[in-house]
């Protein structure tokens, strides 16, 4: 009889045994990372997006261009984080002030063309930014760049742009001088004929008054 008990007591701590053998197996492996990307990918198909740009910002961003190309190179869809970045020490503000930023973009930035430093960013409103988490939206974009110093210009969504129109908001924005127009050329008046004397031309004798002969 107590033979037969210390047997079943062996095989209770065989089988115990193999049970968290087992256990701790299947644990590590469902732990271990995806070791090929790919993979990962694979279960989630993408497409490309067919434009980079609505229709309404390819049209303003080709009048944005053409206005400022002289001056100022443009760039589309800046990631927010990427423009400017969370002034503390304290890491966990840090890291919240990061979260509000990371995923928001703005529409251009103009940067300056030797470089690239961002000069002012720039939104192009639509009406869907008269709707209450757009208007929530602005109000915190407006006070993140004031806060920075970063001048950020604002246009109405339009059919058409004009290039003058846009130079001088730009300018009017960023405390920039009006440019300058050329300067109407100014003639000169010519003097009457009668005024004019050429000055290496010797003014000719005056005829002396002929005398009559006096008689003998």
């Amino acid at each position: 009889m107590s033979s037969l008990i210390v047997l079943l007591l062996i095989f209770a701590g065989v089988g115990a045994g193999a049970i968290a053998l087992l256990s701790r197996q299947a644990h590590s492996t469902s732990s271990k990372p995806t070791q090929n990307g790919a993979d990962a990918a694979q279960s989630y198909p993408y497409s490309r997006q067919k434009y980079l740009f609505t229709l309404a910002e390819t049209t303003f961003y080709h009048a944005l261009q053409n206005a400022t190309q002289s001056e100022y190179l443009v760039f589309g869809k800046v990631r927010v984080a990427d423009v400017l970045k969370p002034q503390t020490d304290n890491r966990g503000d840090w890291q919240r002030a990061f979260n509000k930023i990371s995923a928001k973009h703005f529409d251009f930035v103009l940067c300056d063309r030797d470089r690239l430093t961002v000069l002012a960013a720039v939104e192009l409103d639509d009406s869907s930014h008269q709707r209450g988490d757009r208007i929530k939206r602005d109000d915190f974009l407006n006070q993140v760049v004031k806060s920075a110093g970063l001048p950020l210009i604002r246009f109405a969504v339009q059919t058409a742009y004009d290039r003058e129109a846009v130079q001088r908001h730009i300018a009017q924005t960023l405390g920039l001088p009006p440019s300058e127009k050329a300067k109407p050329e100014i003639k000169l008046k010519a003097k009457p004929e009668t005024e004019l004397v050429e000055p290496s031309a010797t003014p000719k004798p005056k005829p002396k008054p002929k005398v009559p002969p006096t008689k003998p």
